[in-house]
């Protein structure tokens, strides 16, 4: 993950939560994917990317006797995350790169909401957290994968067609070798299409910028869209992806993955 990227997460940490009901309801599915925890089984928990701490409240009231360990590259969603959790026991929040962190002490669970997508080379990243799980401990994971915001992609093109994003997200199909590779054998997985409603291609583009996701490779171009490329594709947005409940629409492919190190 790069710096710019930090930097731009931390930027949005006040507003990231303005459009965060997507994230609320991926957080929601992985809790409820995670180890029981009358097993007892789940002391030391990992999450990588907290955000804000949407996620991190959850944990914190599945597993109220765990450790939960908080990391994210953006100072200012580090910062965030301590204030929502305030009063929780148990919390270590700090400013970590998935891909380089390490602990001494191995964790029973690691868990990522709507983040590693971001953490490039994916492999590599996901070789590194392997290592701080115990052996039987388990990763349970949701990240954006490729096909999110085809809608605004494909409305991109027509508008500038010169001025492409740089990369694309990975396919399912490459997430699950990456997490393969790693030496995580997967328990489950499975691909959702979440569409989410706004008032209007103006409002879109303001929850995206609102949230740190106008930045990076899959989202910038060589060159920036200008003013007037912005006006056309909002405009465009309102005229071909209207919902019928009002507004437009906009699509996010998520992966959910439950694996274990073997």
């Amino acid at each position: 993950m790069t710096r710019s990227v930090a930097n731009r997460f931390s930027r949005a940490a006040r507003t990231y939560e303005t459009g965060a009901e997507l994230h609320r309801g991926i957080s929601a599915r992985l809790t409820a994917a995670c180890p029981p925890p009358e097993r007892g089984d789940v002391q030391r928990i990992l999450e990588v990317g907290c955000g804000t701490g949407v996620l991190s409240r959850m944990i914190l009231e599945r597993y109220p006797v765990a450790t939960l360990c908080m990391i994210d590259v953006a100072e200012g969603m580090v910062r965030e995350a301590q204030r929502a959790c305030r009063g929780y026991g148990g919390l270590t929040c700090m400013v970590a790169d998935a891909r380089t962190f390490a602990s001494r002490t191995p964790f029973d669970l690691l868990v990522s909401s709507s983040a590693l997508h971001w953490a490039t080379p994916l492999g590599a990243t996901f070789a590194n957290l392997a290592g701080a799980l115990r052996r039987g401990g388990r990763l349970v994971v949701a990240l954006m994968v490729d096909g999110t915001l085809g809608e605004l992609h494909a409305l991109r093109r027509d508008v500038a067609p010169d001025k492409v994003p740089l990369a694309r997200l990975l396919s399912s199909a490459d997430v699950l070798d990456a997490v393969g590779r790693a030496g995580l054998r997967v328990d489950s997985s499975a691909e959702e299409t979440i569409r989410v409603r706004y008032a209007s291609g103006t409002e879109f583009l303001r929850a995206l910028r609102a949230q740190g996701l106008t930045g990076g490779a899959v989202s910038s171009a060589a060159r920036p869209l200008n003013r007037g490329e912005l006006v056309r594709l909002a405009a465009g947005y309102d005229s071909r992806y209207r919902d019928p409940l009002g507004g437009v629409y906009a699509s996010f492919e998520v992966l959910h993955l439950t694996a274990e190190r073997s």
